[in-house]
């Protein structure tokens, strides 16, 4: 006879949706990343696009290829805090840039390494002239995921360490309206350090392998549910 124990029937009725929602999220995950890579893919085939000439309301714009004349902006100057490539800790310089149009870029010139000590910011190279600058514009998925509320950190003197890319925070930190993401300097522009970002943080693989573990799981709690549920009455009794 089937007698699970209420017990038992409860947890599995509580998990079995959980376990189930898990690993469908993750499965929707894999998708959107396909997605992603293969946008990423047809823009890179695209030609470049005069910022200026971009209709910042778009809900194309990830990844768009651009390109802008104008001169980098050094009076201040943000790093994005921990960054890593090749295994060592530094950061993402992010340089305002002035088009000659007069638009109001935020720049990812990519990955700079942490100076001697958190106290002593790296030595930040910069450019003076007038240049043209190529890249892409980067559309974040999602909110970046924060351990704490860290404040942005400025010290006596130049750049200001932040946690991420909030537009708000730099506009008013630079008094001016500015492009609303930044842009990811291509290989070869004028102005580019390291670049170490990906098209996507996680390989769509790696998704439909969580999804399988979830799923997994879930399997294993329904046949663990019926297992003991045909167990003898002296482990129900055992259970209760």
């Amino acid at each position: 006879m089937f007698k699970p124990g209420w017990k038992m029937t409860l947890f599995t009725v509580l998990l079995s949706p959980l376990l189930f929602s898990l690993g469908q999220w993750q499965l929707e995950r894999e998708q959107e990343k396909i997605q992603l890579q293969s946008e990423f893919d047809n823009r890179a085939l695209a030609a470049e696009i005069n910022i200026d000439e971009v209709e910042r309301t778009r809900e194309d714009l990830a990844f768009l290829k651009v390109k802008a004349r104008g001169e980098f902006q050094n009076e201040q100057i943000f790093l994005l805090d921990n960054k890593i490539y090749e295994g060592r800790v530094g950061y993402e310089l992010i340089n305002p840039f002035l088009t000659t149009n007069g638009t109001i870029l935020l720049i990812n010139r990519g990955w700079i390494a942490l100076g001697e000590s958190r106290e002593q910011l790296p030595e930040v190279n910069l450019l003076e002239a007038s240049v043209e600058i190529q890249g892409t514009i980067y559309v974040p998925l999602e909110e970046p995921f924060l351990l704490s509320s860290i404040e942005e950190t400025q010290h006596a003197s130049g750049p200001i360490v932040i946690q991420s890319i909030d537009i708000e925070f730099l506009q008013e930190q630079l008094e001016k309206e500015v492009f609303p993401y930044t842009i990811r300097l291509a290989s070869g522009s004028p102005g580019l350090e390291q670049a170490n970002w990906q098209t996507v943080n996680m390989a769509p693989e790696k998704h439909r392998g969580y999804a399988v573990q979830w799923f997994a799981m879930l399997f294993a709690l329904i046949a663990m549910y019926i297992y003991f549920g045909f167990k003898n009455p002296r482990l129900h009794r055992d259970r209760e």
